[in-house]
């Protein structure tokens, strides 16, 4: 008995060596990061801007590789399969954490598998219209979709994006019937919004604000609770009588289950150091992403909260996807 007790504390103080020394020596080589989108994407953009500058924290180069497709998911189901010792991470989004699991019927991983390394920014969506529509406001919009219930359409970047998840609830909240459009992406939605072909879209800010700005399309309101700092001048739907509506796109970094804790906070320590950057809080704020605290609790926080509300969004919604 004593002599088992011996083996056993033996064996958990090797352990707790071989933790220490894989975290003093980590990273000893380059960390792949794993972008579930296209190259060349907002998401895609912000992930590099990210893991440059972790690089420099880090002390070793970060390579970010992409495996774009199915929501997230192939990308997600990649990273849950590799090795868990911190040399692959995923920029893991709210597709990848949350809305996956209840607009899938099977998918190819776990989204609780993962490891929360934490939360990098929040992206609101922004409201606008074609021009070739007489609305100036929000109102106007909700005021002709009540007395033509499904005449107006709204263009999403797909189904079960975060576009379309704001779409419905605008619906939900507004009490209003408008068609749902899926595209593939912004770069189909956008020039269908600004010729017409579709009345509404919400669509991120880094993509939909320069067209705005160009008087090619009208913004109505922001999706996020408060103002976004870069665009003061646009109000919030809460603020324009819709309670607590809250829906963006969000962005973190996981890592697969199983990587050792000293490993992940190693790299926790890198992302806070990363987003303290003002040169990285401007870039994302250009971007349109208000940055976050890099902390595993918050990017909790997000998960929980936004969970009964996707939920919700999509059995209200009958959003299935194969």
């Amino acid at each position: 008995m004593i002599r088992n007790s011996f083996k056993l504390l033996a064996t958990l103080m090797l352990s707790a060596a071989a933790l220490g020394a894989q975290a003093d020596t980590y990273p000893s080589r380059p960390i792949k990061v794993i972008s579930p989108f296209p190259a060349g994407g907002a998401t895609d953009v912000l992930t590099r801007v990210l893991a440059e500058r972790m690089a420099k924290n880090l002390g070793q180069s970060m390579i970010v590789e992409n495996k774009a497709g199915a929501g997230t998911s192939i990308g997600a189901a990649y990273v849950s399969r590799e090795n868990p010792d911190g040399y692959t991470i995923l920029m893991a989004t709210n597709s990848t954490l949350v809305t996956n699991r209840y607009l899938y019927k099977e998918l190819p991983y776990d989204p609780d598998s993962f490891v929360r390394i934490g939360m990098v920014g929040i992206g609101p969506l922004v409201l606008l219209s074609s021009p070739k529509r007489p609305f100036n406001s929000t109102q106007d919009v909700v005021a002709y979709a009540k007395q033509n219930p499904g005449k107006l359409t709204f263009a999403t970047f797909g189904p079960g994006t975060s576009s379309h998840l704001a779409g419905e609830l605008f619906k939900s909240r507004a009490g209003i019937d408008i068609l749902h459009v899926p595209f593939k992406g912004a770069t189909q939605a956008l020039p269908a919004l600004i010729s017409g072909d579709v009345d509404l879209f919400f669509d991120m800010v880094a993509t939909g604000m320069p067209q705005a700005d160009a008087g090619k399309v009208k913004v109505f309101a922001i999706t996020s609770p408060t103002r976004l700092a870069t665009q003061p001048n646009v109000s919030t739907l809460a603020e324009q009588g819709y309670p607590s509506f809250d829906m963006t796109a969000w962005f973190s970094f996981v890592a697969p289950k199983g990587t050792p804790a000293p490993v992940v906070e190693r790299l926790q320590a890198a992302l806070t150091e990363t987003l303290q950057d003002e040169a990285v809080k401007k870039r994302l704020l250009d971007m349109g992403i208000d940055p976050r605290s890099g902390t595993a609790a918050e990017l909790d926080k997000q998960i929980k909260t936004e969970q009964p509300i996707v939920s919700q969004l999509i059995k209200q919604a009958n959003i299935v996807l194969q």
